[in-house]
């Protein structure tokens, strides 16, 4: 029973017991002539006894579902409290300090910080809100981080936990996979991940802010069977059931167990309704349809765009892309549908299926409201392909999907039991894709974007994602693509390298890129530089036809041999340089456009912008495609680069210190492009890490990554610096400082 109850019967029977003690005569008023009309009730705690206290009675705030801004008389101005540090400032923190980035998550905890996601406010270019993997409680949680003032000063926090009325506890707290995205009233919406750590309890929510992000809606998982007696917890609460609620599955037996299905990586974008599209609310059990402008569904709570979330669900071998959306800012939600699709080019799926996915990413056109949704797709016999659907009625139907690319990953450098990288194992690292030097984990994901312009753009496309192209699991060279559409997604046309740094396929007789993994491609006895590492692009487009790419990038490390882990730098599993890590940014203009289809056999010149020399329309496979290892594959030998490259970081940063013996630092990047041409780049960095592999127990301390901000014109953000390799060797392997380690403790 729940321990409030236990503990009220415990204290009643305590009292009773005592009257017993005493012969049980009952205690009255001095006057005898006195009636009492409300006599003390034996067995209610508040009056034969002394009542628990508050926090056991009330664990939980049951109000404030909908409540988004409140009143706050009081408020301080620019009081920001410091600590009263007993450290003195390394040469690395004193170097970290000397640009103009900015630490976003405001928090004194020695935490990481990791997985950014940005977007900026349409009707206030000063105010942008940020979301990140955020672990100052001790455990994944989904931080928030606000501006109001372009970035000069950030306020921050944890996103309330959604309420569960239908499991013994109340809210469920483990959270992340942010995505944050503004409709054009500028409400901001924040979608996010959530799960229990110990069973397979699992939901996709959405919370919105209606004062620039600074307080949150909390998502509401309905309790009850039916529409009618659908709520959120107990009498009083008056919170509407299901708000929030995009997808949730309960466990069914409270273990990890993979007993039902899970709900995993989610991203949302807003947009207007296609023309003829009418607004929908739904119910909260049943999910079923409620006209606008009912009692039900009133006006009043109808947003001015729909809301998409896209996401994977895992259920047995499955797993598909889903798809739901929201008319009433986020209070109700569409019943999931699976959108993933079939095509000839999708194999091991039934009938076609293409039913192995991950990574999805959800775009609007914001003229017309049509919506593609990008994914990589795993139903290959060897490497993986990218995937787009498309709607052009508000998510009712779906096209596709569109063969964009092969995905070249199979031939990462990996750990766990087959891999070839088991200095990784033995660092914690699971059976995951990695890179040359080091063990995060790292992917192939990208995403989406369609030109902001309509017009003659209405129909333009980029998505961008990185692989392992030009290089092989013993030395990874992972590079950025851009593949672009001019038709509204049914015809791509592609590779451009959008990294201008050197890089070059492994030839036939250096294995070419599937040595060790294919018959008779050996690998080369030491470690090859192809090339330098680059990973986790995002893209985004502003108002006037500015492509702004951002990405990791390892090209300013260029002859290094020192490490944290010398066991990850020394042959086999690495070679100098390639390193530390800088976030880049690279732009191009798009000022002109032409249809192209699948029958082109040319680019025109008005289509060619920010197209590289090896570009092409790609073909449409009519079966799964499987690239022989000895092809040459198009991205290895351009020569002509569109995308001017620049670093966005001010300093390196060392990402074997960002969490655990340096095995994560998140899936993914971000960039968004504000109203006034503003672009807001968002990262994670690592450069308030410090060594812990030498202490007993791993101190988590000194292994911190933090959220970082920087902000730059969308058309001329930048040159490479090289300022930003000042002293770098400082970074390759940087001690715990004493007083970190032992409060109080002096270092020598």
């Amino acid at each position: 029973m729940p321990r409030r109850i236990w503990l009220a019967r415990t204290l009643s029977a305590v009292y009773v017991a005592a009257l017993v003690f005493s012969g049980g005569t009952s205690v009255t008023s001095a006057a005898e002539d006195d009636v009492v009309l409300f006599p003390k009730v034996i067995g209610d705690p508040d009056e034969d006894s002394a009542p628990p206290s508050g926090n056991m009675d009330f664990r939980d705030v049951d109000v404030g579902n909908a409540l988004t801004e409140c009143p706050q008389a009081g408020e301080p101005t620019d009081k920001q409290p410091k600590p009263l540090d007993q450290r003195a400032k390394d040469k690395v923190e004193q170097l970290s300090n000397g640009g103009d980035d900015n630490k976003t998550n405001q928090d004194y905890a020695c935490f990481p910080q990791d997985e950014t996601s940005i977007a900026v406010n349409p009707t206030n270019p000063k105010n942008a809100v940020g979301g990140a993997n955020d672990y100052r409680l001790g455990w994944g949680a989904s931080g928030f981080y606000v501006t109001t003032d372009g970035g000069n000063h950030w306020y921050d926090g944890i996103k309330p936990f959604p309420t569960n009325a239908n499991q013994a506890r109340d809210h469920i707290d483990g959270g992340g996979d942010p995505s944050i995205a503004f409709d054009r009233d500028g409400v901001v919406y924040y979608n996010d991940l959530h799960f229990m750590r110990e069973n397979d309890e699992s939901g996709i929510f959405v919370a919105r802010s209606t004062n620039g992000g600074f307080t949150w809606s909390r998502p509401c998982v309905p309790a009850g069977s039916t529409d009618s007696t659908a709520r959120c917890g107990g009498n009083g609460d008056v919170r509407r059931p299901g708000d929030g609620v995009v997808s949730y599955f309960a466990d069914n037996d409270n273990t990890l167990n993979g007993s039902v299905p899970a709900n995993d990586k989610n991203y949302m974008t807003t947009g207007p309704r296609p023309a003829g599209v009418s607004p929908v609310c739904f119910a909260p059990i049943t999910k079923a349809p409620i006209a606008a402008g009912t009692a039900a569904c009133p006006s009043s709570i109808i947003g001015v765009d729909r809301l998409y979330v896209t996401w994977t669900i895992f259920s047995g071998s499955l797993g598909t892309i889903n798809f739901s959306y929201s008319d009433d800012r986020a209070y109700s939600w569409s019943p999931a549908r699976v959108i993933s699709g079939s095509a000839p080019f999708c194999s091991f799926g039934v009938a076609s299926n293409c039913d192995s996915n991950q990574f999805s990413t959800p775009t609007v056109n914001p003229t017309t409201g049509e919506l593609w949704v990008a994914f990589e797709n795993f139903n290959t016999q060897d490497e993986n392909q990218y995937l787009v659907v498309r709607s052009a009625d508000g998510g009712a139907t779906f096209q596709g999907p569109f063969f964009v690319s092969v995905v070249f990953d199979v031939n990462y450098p990996r750990s766990g039991g087959n891999g070839n990288r088991q200095d990784c194992t033995a660092r914690g690292q699971g059976s995951r894709s990695v890179l040359t030097n080091s063990c995060f984990r790292v992917n192939s994901g990208g995403n989406i974007v369609a030109d902001r312009r309509g017009g003659d753009f209405a129909d333009d496309l980029y998505l961008v994602f990185s692989d392992n192209r030009n290089g092989q699991r013993v030395s990874s060279n992972t590079d950025v693509f851009l593949f672009a559409s001019k038709d509204g997604g049914t015809t791509w046309i592609g590779p451009t390298r959008v990294n201008d740094d050197p890089s070059q396929q492994p030839t036939v007789a250096q294995g070419t890129r599937d040595c060790g993994r294919i018959a008779g491609r050996t690998c080369p006895a030491t470690a090859q530089n192809f090339g330098n590492d680059q990973w986790f692009p995002w893209i985004d487009i502003s108002s006037k036809g500015d492509l702004n790419v951002v990405f990791y990038d390892r090209r300013l490390d260029t002859a290094s041999t020192t490490s944290e882990w010398p066991t990850s730098r020394a042959a086999p599993n690495g070679r100098p340089g390639n390193y530390l890590v800088w976030n880049f940014g690279a732009q191009c203009s798009i000022t002109t456009t032409a249809t192209v289809t699948a029958t082109a056999t040319s680019i025109p010149a008005a289509a060619s912008q920010c197209l590289g020399n090896e570009a092409a329309v790609v073909t449409q496979p009519t079966a799964p495609p499987n690239p022989a290892s000895g092809a040459v594959i198009p991205g290895g030998f351009q020569t002509a680069f569109p995308f001017r490259n620049f670093n966005i970081s001010d300093t390196a940063s060392n990402w074997d210190y960002t969490f655990r013996a340096g095995i994560f630092a998140g899936d993914y990047n971000n960039v968004a492009i504000g109203p006034d041409q503003t672009a807001w780049a968002f990262w994670t960095d690592a450069r308030n890490g410090r060594s812990a592999r030498q202490q007993a127990g791993r101190n988590p301390i000194c292994e911190q990554s933090d959220v970082f901000d920087d902000e730059f014109s969308a058309s001329s953000g930048g040159t490479i610096r090289n300022s930003a390799t000042q002293s770098m060797d400082l970074y390759l392997a940087t001690p715990c400082p004493v007083e970190a380690q032992d409060k109080g403790a002096k270092g020598p």
